[in-house]
């Protein structure tokens, strides 16, 4: 038993350290377990019944050179809708490349495309609430400059709003795969779209609150934005910002497992973390910005009460799990030059068999997501499970930690958080792209 504060507090540090990510890994299983087995066949979509509405399908483009094209190209001649009960606008928001020449070939190549350019760089969110006021449909599909849903994913998506209790559905998004997988990156994050996503979604289905929207594919009843003020453009990253704001209103968050897209990952580790960056900011404005107020009305707020305090244990953790590592590291150092080997090696041998537990839930995370996506047959991307669940975890956990002060003065400075920054496309998708423009 510990005796001195320091001991104890050894002691509270290594047990948050080594139950939180198995606690909460056990959860998301039995949790997404309890989903697939009693929820998910009853969320299956449906051939519509009572006529297909209108929708407006969004593009947010900025400086998408390589892919706006072929997404423009894909929308228009492969999904299974009326073509005259869909239209695509596209939100070119102060593109400086090729793209505002994209688009006007596109134009004349589709008559019916129109194009919002905005002057002035203000962000994704910003660019949806002008584009709202010229949106004709009901429905509105936030679907990114580099992403392709399944063809059938319109009549799916509505099929989500038609059924019994449609009418309380706010937004519904959809399962999300990688479209390039050149790189080991790119292999890795099979596993966390194709698999940990669809399974951390599936958990919170079944206690009824999404943390976040996919903003790259997610269908949004233009009523229920409005009731919400719109898409927020203070916020880093407005799928997140407007999950909340959604259900916190009344509205329901869907996720639909059967819904299908593919969207352009990040190929290179560099890409990688300043994704993650900017999406630990938003993750981190909204609970700053939201959380306090949902917490003072906990019973009215219930079903976002699990969201915010697993959330928000991620973010403690994540400053634990760097605290320990510098302790860690210190006290290998000391005991090195001491030339205390017994404890030297001791402290190894305790980092492996905590590692080993890691690995092991989450092998087994990756292999039951793999089977509810689609019975397995993603299961040979586990092979990259140990770089996804070594590299990953310390990306994730070092991005919270760096973002959490410029997010806080974000907040205090009450700046815009929303505004673009180039994106950086795969090479291999753009050359995909390139050789489709080329045929004849």
């Amino acid at each position: 038993m510990p005796t001195t504060t320091s001991e104890w507090f050894t002691q509270i540090l290594i047990f948050v350290l080594v139950a939180y990510p198995i606690v909460g890994g056990l959860a998301f299983l039995v949790s997404s377990l309890y989903y697939h087995l009693f929820l998910e066949k009853r969320d299956l979509p449906r051939y519509l019944e009572h006529g297909e509405p209108f929708i407006t399908i969004f593009i947010p483009a900025h400086n998408e050179e390589a892919s706006i094209a072929s997404t423009v190209d894909y929308l228009e001649n492969t999904l299974n809708y009326p073509t005259d009960k869909f239209e695509i606008i596209v939100i070119d928001d102060a593109s400086t490349d090729r793209t505002p020449e994209i688009l006007t070939e596109l134009q004349a190549r589709y008559a019916d495309l129109r194009v919002i350019t905005i002057v002035k760089n203000r962000g994704k969110a910003h660019g949806f609430n002008v584009a709202l006021a010229f949106a004709k449909g009901d429905f509105i599909l936030s679907n990114d400059a580099d992403t392709k849903p399944n063809p059938d994913a319109l009549w799916q998506y509505m099929s989500y709003f038609e059924r019994e209790g449609g009418q309380n559905v706010g937004a519904v998004t959809g399962n999300m795969l990688a479209a390039n997988r050149t790189t080991i990156a790119a292999l890795a994050q099979q596993n966390e779209l194709n698999s940990i996503i669809g399974l951390i979604k599936r958990s919170q289905m079944s206690y009824g609150a999404l943390f976040a929207f996919s903003g790259a594919n997610t269908m949004y009843r233009k009523q229920a934005v409005l009731d919400v003020g719109g898409w927020h453009a203070e916020q880093p990253t407005e799928d997140i910002a407007n999950a909340w704001d959604m259900q916190t209103s009344g509205w329901r968050a869907l996720f639909a497992p059967h819904v299908r897209f593919f969207l352009d990952v990040p190929e290179q580790t560099k890409s990688l973390v300043k994704q993650r960056r900017r999406w630990s900011s938003g993750g981190l404005f909204v609970l700053l910005t939201k959380g306090p107020k949902l917490l003072r009305h906990p019973l009215r707020n219930y079903q976002m009460m699990p969201v915010i305090f697993d959330y928000g244990l991620s973010v403690v953790w994540s400053f634990l799990y760097w605290i320990s590592m510098a302790l860690f590291i210190l006290s290998q150092i000391y005991f090195a030059s001491a030339q205390n080997w017994e404890r030297f090696f001791h402290n190894w041998y305790m980092v492996g068999i905590f590692v080993g537990i890691e690995m092991v839930v989450g092998v087994v995370q990756l292999t039951v997501a793999s089977y509810y996506n689609d019975r397995g047959r993603t299961l040979k991307y586990v092979l990259f499970a140990p770089w996804y669940m070594l590299v990953y975890w310390m990306v994730n956990t070092w991005t919270v930690v760096v973002e959490f002060i410029p997010t806080v003065r974000k907040i205090w400075a009450l700046r815009e958080g929303g505004t673009w920054k180039s994106p950086e496309r795969s090479t291999s998708l753009a050359d995909v792209n390139a050789s489709k423009e080329r045929r004849p």
